[in-house]
């Protein structure tokens, strides 16, 4: 046995947890147990900041039923994680001007499966992947007897049976933000509207959390993501005009790996 994948409904999308390697250096009761550490973090992700949930600290906020600062301590770390995205998108990523208030859904996703796949690191389990809904955090090698790293496929916006450009991970996390499966979900915070300004997203960096919310910052704003994108250091981005163009920052080209015969790779979407 080499891996193992778990698939698992939750936080409104299909996670999916792949671990590599040879099983016995876990044991299935450990790999089993790395995966239920992993999946509790999502779980409890969604009762704490679930915008949608009633009785979350993001609800009971939005209700101002308590102060920040007295909810659980994820919520005041997403909070300053926020602040921080809206500074580096300029406003663009504005979880305080979203319709219905606070809703730091755009940033959550993402840090809860960072978060999830540090739970798999600390049980030992070196190589693997987190994909939450086409937000990908990954760790090590897809391949342990062979190259470093996961490739990673972008999927064209315009042709879903078509990988428009892929990049190699080591240790990172690749986040796309696009409307091309439901619809634009883009909410420009400035006007509180939906808009449709590109076809996709997409965020290479260290940390999915921040990955993701640059991406969705970057839906928002449209092609104009661009000056501010290439001052974020160590991310870089991918972004597909409504008109089928691609721009991409400067340091894009360095992480793009073409995808060789009977290589696989994960898709961002």
């Amino acid at each position: 046995m080499t891996g193992v994948v778990h698939v698992e409904h939750v936080m409104g999308t299909v996670v999916t947890v792949d671990l590599r390697g040879p099983a016995d250096l876990r044991g299935a009761a450990g790999s089993a147990a790395a995966v239920a550490a992993a999946m509790n973090v999502l779980h409890e992700t969604d009762r704490i900041l679930s915008p949608w949930k009633p009785g979350s600290d993001v609800s009971r906020l939005r209700a101002g039923l308590f102060a920040r600062g007295e909810g659980h301590p994820w919520t005041g770390e997403v909070d300053e994680q926020c602040r921080r995205a809206r500074d580096l998108t300029r406003g663009w990523f504005d979880p305080w001007r979203m319709p219905g208030g606070y809703d730091p859904t755009g940033l959550v996703k993402g840090w809860a499966a960072q978060r999830a796949a540090a739970e798999l690191t600390a049980r030992g389990c070196t190589d693997h992947a987190v994909n939450a809904g086409g937000d990908v955090c990954v760790r090590g090698t897809a391949d342990p007897a062979g190259a470093p790293g996961w490739r990673i496929g972008v999927v064209d916006p315009h042709d879903r049976t078509r990988i428009l450009d892929t990049v190699t991970v080591c240790g990172g996390a690749v986040a796309t933000s696009g409307g091309y499966e439901r619809g634009s979900l883009a909410v420009d915070p400035r006007s509180g509207g939906v808009v449709t300004r590109l076809a996709s997203a997409t965020v290479v960096g260290p940390d999915l959390g921040l990955a993701d919310a640059l991406a969705t910052a970057a839906s928002a704003a449209g092609p104009a993501a661009l000056d501010w994108l290439d001052t974020v250091a160590d991310y870089d981005a991918l972004l597909v005009t409504i008109d089928g163009d691609t721009l991409v920052t400067p340091g894009w080209a360095r992480r793009a790996a073409p995808i060789g015969p009977g290589s696989r790779s994960y898709s961002a979407s």
